[in-house]
């Protein structure tokens, strides 16, 4: 708020306010003259009495202003009489010791407001003011109103009015100092008079108010100063594109112009008077003004934090001091601050993005050290605090590129430019970089600068490396990859053939590998894998040429040596490969199948050799394995089985099997009491195909699905037939089913399709499963199982004791019968061991509620034996082979169940 200066009396105004006055009112001097008091004609004389010193300057004009308004007519003015002072000097006397109680009151009142306790910044402050507070108010009240006075109010209310403190707290400082001092007063006067108190009172309110106006006078000198002096400075500065600042060497603010409101967000009218220190940091700027203070002017540059952003500025600040006016008491600097943010941000966002690019950038004159940026420096792994010269740079590279680099750098000189890849020792380890640089010359043609950049290429370096070894090399076991394998072995072919010797190719492949993934997972897997193949590493010679080819399977190109056995080193690598593998508590024997091709007899490149090594290796493997050299005769085997699987997959497309039926027949009545379904193949040359090698052609081909969804289907078609042709029984059919459609998720819906769409029952259709197929993945085999018995199908285990199947798996599956395998019934009358396996098959399906059948049967001992062993259902040539649709009809199913089977021999 602004404050409004004391007024006289309409009848003693001063000329100039007189005349303003009139006019104000619409007169003028000629209609309304005025005449000046006499006080005004004697405010020269007096003012030549009391004269202060030149340095108190500014002060000093505010002492003499105030004479020039009578300090005596103010007071009479007030009606201050000599009585009154009596009063007051009786009062102070009464008050004595009190005024300290006052002092604490009203500072305490004074400092529980956020304004006027921003100007108290410390505790020493506030006991000198609390000391002076208690000076002026004892002076307040001790009657004595002369010039010491009049010097010491104006000055408190100078003071005042620098530190900011407005008109309006001023004001409410007097008011609290009444509010506590009247009181005391009543009751230090205790059974005074009431006129004798109020006039008291009336002498007290007289004097603040004498007070009040001599401090209003300081606002208002100190507000015009201050208004003339914006003036000036505003004039010169306010449209600078750079914040400038007037302020005192204490830093409190006289002048800021708007780009200082713009650089720091503060409007200059809240700041003037302030010490800068209320809105922001000085620490910094306090050093720079001391410096300017001794030198005259100083420029440094700082990060300023404004207290209201919790980010520093980055400002260049010069400091320069002013010349002080003639009766000027206070030293001003001009301070102008230039904004670096962009400068700065572009420096720290080009040394940000060196940082993540992992590039830096070097520069030299050449008659000085290598200048180097932060990460420049760390790249060489050199600090930034030293010097680096060229021999320093030398030491920094890698000792193997060392010369090279030297060479490199040479040669840029020459031609202006260079560009290198090179390895340096940083921190940690080595690391790869790409140097680049730009040398400029003189009209000598001698360098004398060069500058370029530092590239931390080590990443890039890894990943060819990974990518070499992605392309080369297998990930797992480390070994040349099958590409890089055939290019190392075709080399070493070329050089067999230059020197004139014989080379071998082997082809391995690990025997049941398969099954430790099934069983155990891919980890195991893969950990016996990596074993296996360091093993193979190890087993090989220095300088063969060694690689995986496959996910089981591994090569090894080899020179041989004159009359050396070229399956002697197969059976090194058989005996390395076959020791045990132990995992953790696993234990693995795997083995391996090895098929070996000999340069150039079998061929004079590596893919000739490859494929005659792995034809042998596929026939020895379906012998249980070993090691085989190739021969023609294996590769005639091999183009038959091309061939026929060929020839397979165009028979089923176009239904040219056929299924032949063997009978079963109860042991105990030689009734009918089923049929096997047989596939049967007589290709288009009319040549019969024999299961034993079809099948297996099926499963390689990936036919074996369609083969078997087939004989499903046919099978049903065929039951449908009898039912039609009126047969007296219609047997309950076995059909095999393979590994591939159990482990298969849609095939128990898919057989259910299958049969009903010929119009059969699922009941008809027992389904025959090997052991191998149960236990392969027994939790997938086990649900697809209860699957298939629950859409109604009767399931069995075929050739039952030539796998690996347990006793409590066996119980785990929803099956009704076992089939014993042919092998064991074949010799059980003259074989000890077969018959004691097929004595304690029986004794254990009996165990488990499961009815068994025998296959193979071809003797009546054999039939005999079976019987008195309980077996319950028997096949096999001594009953009948198997039959087509047609034939089974006439022979079996014409007659009544109740009949013995044809074939069939008297039961004992």
């Amino acid at each position: 708020m602004r404050s409004r200066p004391w007024r006289w009396p309409t009848s003693t105004l001063p000329e100039g306010a007189c005349r303003d006055r009139c006019a104000r009112k619409g007169g003028n001097r000629a209609s309304r003259p005025c005449e000046r008091p006499k006080w005004a004609a004697q405010e020269a004389t007096k003012s030549k009495k009391w004269r202060l010193p030149r340095s108190r300057g500014k002060f000093r004009g505010l002492v003499q202003r105030s004479l020039n308004r009578d300090f005596q007519r103010r007071k009479d003015f007030l009606s201050l009489t000599p009585e009154d002072e009596r009063t007051l000097r009786g009062l102070h006397s009464l008050l004595g010791d009190q005024t300290p109680g006052f002092v604490e009151s009203f500072y305490d009142h004074l400092l529980s407001f956020g304004e006027t306790r921003a100007l108290i910044p410390d505790e020493s402050t506030l006991n000198r003011l609390k000391k002076a507070q208690s000076t002026y108010f004892k002076a307040l009240v001790a009657g004595v109103y002369d010039r010491p006075y009049l010097e010491d109010r104006l000055r408190v209310g100078l003071a005042h009015a620098k530190v900011g403190l407005s008109p309006g707290w001023y004001l409410g400082a007097y008011s609290h100092y009444l509010t506590e001092l009247l009181p005391r007063v009543a009751k230090g006067m205790g059974a005074a008079q009431t006129e004798e108190l109020m006039h008291t009172f009336q002498a007290l309110i007289k004097v603040v108010f004498l007070d009040v106006g001599l401090a209003i006078d300081s606002y208002i000198a100190h507000r015009d100063d201050l208004i003339a002096d914006l003036r000036d400075y505003g004039a010169a500065f306010d449209n600078l594109p750079y914040g400038t600042m007037v302020a005192t060497s204490d830093l409190k603010v006289v002048f800021a112009n708007r780009a200082f409101q713009n650089l720091f967000g503060f409007a200059p009218s809240s700041l003037r008077g302030c010490p800068l220190s209320n809105v922001m940091d000085v620490a910094h700027i306090s050093a720079l003004i001391d410096a300017a203070m001794r030198q005259q002017s100083a420029r440094e540059t700082l990060e300023v934090r404004p207290h209201h952003n919790p980010l520093a500025v980055p400002v260049s600040i010069t400091a320069h001091t002013l010349p002080k006016t003639e009766d000027g008491d206070e030293q001003r600097l001009l301070l102008v601050f230039e904004d670096l943010r962009e400068q700065t941000q572009l420096t720290r966002d080009l040394l940000n993005a060196q940082a993540v690019a992992n590039i830096g950038t070097w520069q030299t004159h050449f008659d000085g050290p290598i200048t180097l940026t932060p990460q420049a420096a760390r790249l060489f792994g050199w600090p930034m605090t030293k010097p680096f010269t060229y021999a320093q740079f030398l030491t920094s590279i890698h000792e193997d590129d060392r010369v090279r680099v030297d060479g490199e750098w040479n040669a840029g000189l020459r031609l202006g430019r260079f560009r290198f890849e090179c390895r340096v020792q940083s921190s940690p380890g080595v690391r790869w970089v790409d140097m680049r640089g730009v040398i400029e010359k003189d009209r000598q043609d001698q360098p004398i600068r060069g500058y370029g950049t530092v590239l931390d290429i080590t990443d890039r370096k890894a990943t060819e490396h990974a990518m070499e070894r992605l392309a080369f090399y297998d990930s797992l076991t480390g070994l040349p990859n099958r590409t890089n394998g055939m290019m190392l072995a075709q080399q070493m072919l070329d050089q067999a053939r230059q020197e004139g010797v014989a080379a071998a190719m082997l082809f391995v492949d690990l025997n049941r590998f398969k099954e430790i993934n099934d069983t155990h997972g891919h980890i195991v897997g893969d950990n016996v894998l990596s074993e296996l193949a360091a093993r193979f590493r190890s087993a090989c010679a220095k300088n063969d040429v060694y690689a995986r080819v496959g996910g089981d399977e591994f090569m090894c190109t080899y020179k041989l040596a004159p009359g050396e056995d070229p399956l002697e080193r197969a059976k090194q690598l058989q005996h390395a490969i076959g020791l045990p593998v132990v995992f953790g508590s696993l234990k693995f024997e795997v083995g391996a199948s090895i098929g070996v091709a000999l340069f150039p007899e079998h061929g004079d490149s590596v893919e000739d050799l490859l494929k005659h090594a792995d034809i042998a290796m596929y026939d020895i493997k379906g012998r249980g394995g070993g090691s085989l050299l190739y021969t023609e005769a294996l590769g005639l085997k091999l183009e038959r089985r091309i061939s026929l699987g060929a020839k397979l997959a165009h028979a089923l497309a176009h239904s040219q099997l056929q299924l032949h039926y063997q009978p079963k027949v109860h042991l105990a009545t030689g009734t009918l009491c089923g049929v096997e379904a047989l596939s049967r193949w007589c290709d288009e040359e009319g040549q019969w195909i024999s299961p034993a090698e079809f099948i297996p052609v099926a499963e390689e081909r990936g036919l074996i699905n369609e083969l078997g969804d087939w004989t499903l289907a046919q099978a049903a078609r065929d039951i449908r037939y009898w039912q039609e042709a009126g047969a007296a029984v219609v047997p309950r059919v076995a059909v095999n089913v393979s590994a591939a459609q159990m482990m298969d998720e849609g095939f128990a819906e898919r057989a259910l399709h299958l049969v009903r769409a010929q119009g059969v029952e699922p009941s008809m259709i027992e389904l025959e499963m090997t052991e191998s197929a149960l236990m392969n993945e027994p939790e997938k085999a086990r649900h697809a199982a209860s699957r298939l018995v629950q859409a109604g199908f009767c399931l069995s285990i075929d050739d039952f004791g030539t796998g690996y199947s347990s006793l409590e798996r066996l119980q785990s599956f929803p099956v009704f019968k076992l089939k014993i395998d042919m092998s064991f019934v074949r010799d059980m009358d003259t074989h000890a061991g077969n018959r004691a396996i097929v004595t304690a098959v029986i004794g254990m399906a009996k165990a488990l509620k499961l009815e068994t059948v025998a296959e193979g049967v071809e003797t009546a001992a054999q039939a005999a034996l079976l019987a008195q062993l309980h077996c319950d259902e028997a096949q096999g040539y001594l009953y009948s082979k198997a039959l087509p649709p047609q034939v089974l009809l006439q022979r079996w199913l014409q007659q009544p169940s109740t009949e013995t089977a044809p074939g069939s021999t008297p039961k004992a």
